[in-house]
């Protein structure tokens, strides 16, 4: 059951939702290497399922229970071709007999890309590669149709990174979760906690979350995208629709303003864009390994270096959680896997792993 419903039942009794993920996640101490006295809390969302682990479960448990309670036949999803959130939503659906439409776009090649297509195809996800981000609107418009044609029934349409009103209660629901391992002993409540930001549903459900659950943790959102993507003006909108979508199910939900006093967007750990890869987030991969983490450089590296630079200013006495949002289940390899499993403009990604032209 979700730690939410828990603290309002009424959410429990409407809300939709299906059980996807391990939880809660495990919470664990490290002491930060080379930095005697410093150590950090980890929350361990790469362990939150043995289907693929990483912080896209959590929106998904709420994401395809609405399919489900909604008897959508399917859901349509969107990302870049190496997109860890299309994975998660094609194993997932497969999992609950649901179909996944994966409208793809390109990105630069990184070492995890040709593993997780290759994921997507044998999840039975059908693939259609877009490659400029401006005709993903008419390639939801056209494969919606196609879908209604097919089955008489539109797939529930999810955004990137499933960071919609829904999805985000995932990680309200998380904080409350936080709340009763604190409640435990298991940690102290932080006073940082260090997460990526990229389409902003983890963290503006997160700060909401913490805020329902009457936690004063700062989340250090670090931005890994452009900032048309992850800005102030998107997390407000998605607390307050969050917010909405709450209180539409339990009253006894508060109704939260939005306090950007909850957030320190930190901007300068991008680099040159989104799955580039920077020396300090390749240096904080590094560290990562020796503190027992899988950690990637597109998001958790990137983040990681942001924690790490702020410790060495920081006193040992402050309280720091790591929210650990990749995966570190393992995945077969891109290798035998048929390329016209996937949309002809994708197939390159697996034959070389280099970025088609």
């Amino acid at each position: 059951m979700a730690a939410l419903f828990e603290y309002y039942p009424g959410l429990g009794g409407g809300l939709p939702w299906v059980s996807l993920a391990n939880l809660p996640t495990p919470i664990t101490r490290r002491g930060w290497p080379g930095q005697p006295g410093k150590r950090i809390w980890i929350k361990r969302d790469d362990l939150s399922s043995p289907l693929y682990g990483g912080n896209k479960i959590r929106k998904l448990e709420f994401l395809l229970g609405r399919a489900l309670a909604e008897n959508r036949k399917g859901v349509m999803t969107f990302g870049v071709a190496g997109s860890n959130h299309v994975l998660a939503t094609a194993r997932c659906s497969k999992k609950l007999g649901l179909e996944c439409i994966a409208i793809l776009s390109r990105q630069p090649t990184t070492s995890y890309l040709a593993a997780n297509l290759a994921a997507v195809a044998r999840s039975g996800a059908r693939t259609c590669d877009y490659p400029r981000i401006g005709e993903l609107a008419m390639a939801a418009v056209t494969e919606l149709r196609r879908e209604k044609k097919e089955t008489g029934v539109y797939p529930l349409v999810i955004p990137a990174g499933g960071s919609n009103a829904t999805g985000a209660t995932g990680f309200v629901s998380a904080a409350f979760e936080l709340r009763r391992q604190i409640e435990q002993g298991l940690l102290a409540e932080p006073d940082f906690i260090y997460m990526a930001m990229g389409t902003t549903g983890s963290v503006a459900g997160l700060g909401l979350g913490l805020a329902a659950a009457g936690l004063d943790s700062l989340v250090i959102a670090v931005r890994v995208v452009d900032e048309s993507v992850a800005n102030p003006c998107v997390l407000e909108s998605l607390w307050r629709r969050t917010v909405m979508r709450l209180r539409k199910y339990d009253e006894n939900f508060p109704d939260l303003p939005f306090d950007p006093e909850r957030f320190d967007i930190r901007q300068q750990y991008l680099g040159a864009g989104y799955a580039r890869g920077t020396p300090a987030g390749l240096k904080a991969v590094a560290i990562g390994r020796k503190l027992g983490l899988k950690l990637e450089g597109t998001y958790t590296g990137k983040t990681l270096a942001a924690l790490n630079d702020d410790l060495l200013d920081q006193a040992s006495a402050a309280k720091v959680l790591f929210w650990n949002t990749a995966n570190s289940r393992a995945l077969p390899p891109a290798s035998g896997l048929d390329p016209t499993l996937l949309d002809a403009g994708l197939q390159k990604y697996i034959r070389s792993n280099e970025k088609p032209g």
